[in-house]
């Protein structure tokens, strides 16, 4: 295996943490590039690899922004019903 080949990451666990844990539909196409590095590397279709990689690391970041995206905009809903609890408005 050359340098080159070595050095393709796969972002698999990093794609299933943030599938899990940030957001299921946006996460799945995550996995499914990072799922074919590794095939695209032993065939020899380095370029395919580095594009699969890419592309995986892409949906890696865009799950975990939609995911601290979703999480905040909880938080300041569950502040607003706090609030207007808090005030007898409920």
């Amino acid at each position: 295996m050359s340098e080159e080949k070595a050095n393709i990451p796969n972002y698999l666990w990093q794609s299933i943490v943030v599938t899990i844990l940030c957001c299921l539909p946006v996460g799945i196409p995550a996995i499914i590039f990072a799922s074919k590095v590794n095939g695209l590397v032993i065939a020899g279709q380095i370029e395919e690899a580095k594009a699969a990689s890419d592309k995986a690391k892409m949906w890696c970041w865009i799950s975990f922004g939609l995911g601290i995206v979703s999480s905040i905009i909880g938080v300041v809903v569950q502040l607003g019903m706090f609030g207007a609890m808090a005030a007898g408005s409920y």
